[in-house]
């Protein structure tokens, strides 16, 4: 028996060094806000700045933070900076985009380093360097006269009208994609957008068909490009969610 009981002490004992080992070990997780301005889809010409900025939060001790600016094809460092201590934690920094630059999507990366975690946390993001700029902007209305037809302001009895709060998206000639919603007047914008081939498209939505194209391939450059969506209200949809209120009322 008082082996048992001694056995059944160190298996305790042994429980608690475990524990104590686990809950000896701190996490450190730090957390970098990094960013850039203009940001995307908006794009810097040679002899104007970006903006790079950062904040770091952290529980570890700094050992230094690593800054570095890669070009489109990110094989050439164009600018880097070692920042030690935490003197690199909260920086805002200018890189003026030189004469001859070569166009494209251009990538930032921030590392921190602490004495406890080694490299603890990442970040990057990219901004566009072009030479020329073009503008796209994009309308959009609801057929609501069901004729299949876009007629904004035609005068007809139920005039077709614009639609706000709707997703409106552009892909970039380097493939990256953004939207915006438009406003108060069914319009969206871009400016200041990198020359070359671009994709304007409407995401679908449940209950809603297009009237016309839902995509446009077009070409920015000096002539601002300006393209109309048009949707209409499925009548099967708006139907059977009728019929639904009704049968709902004689239950």
């Amino acid at each position: 028996m008082k082996r048992c009981y001694r056995i059944l002490s160190i298996l305790i004992a042994l429980s608690f060094l475990g524990a104590a080992a686990v809950y000896a070990d701190p996490v450190y997780e730090a957390t970098i806000t990094l960013g850039r301005d203009p940001e995307p889809p908006i794009c810097t010409t040679p002899n104007n700045a970006v903006t790079l900025f950062w904040d770091i939060t952290h529980l570890s001790t700094p050992n230094y933070v690593h800054y570095q600016l890669e070009d489109p094809t990110r094989t050439i460092i164009l600018e880097q900076q070692d920042y030690p201590g935490g003197t690199g934690t909260n920086v805002v920094r200018n890189w003026v985009v030189p004469l001859g630059s070569v166009e494209g999507k251009y990538w930032v990366r921030v590392e921190y380093w602490s004495f406890q975690a080694g490299n603890e946390a990442n970040a990057e993001v990219t901004f566009y360097v072009c030479n020329a700029t073009g503008e796209i902007c994009a309308s959009k209305f609801e057929d609501a006269n069901l004729d299949g037809t876009c007629n904004p302001g035609g005068g007809e009895l139920v005039p077709d009208v614009p639609v706000p709060n709707w997703w409106i998206c552009i892909t970039t000639p380097t493939g990256d994609t953004f939207c915006q919603r438009t406003d108060v007047n069914g319009r969206v914008c871009w400016y200041n957008l990198p020359a070359g081939n671009y994709t304007v498209f409407e995401p679908a939505v449940a209950g809603w068909h297009p009237v016309g194209a839902s995509s446009y391939n077009v070409v920015v450059g000096s002539t601002p490009v300006d393209v109309t969506f048009c949707n209409a209200q499925d009548q099967t949809a708006t139907e059977e969610g009728s019929w639904g209120e009704i049968k709902s009322l004689f239950r």
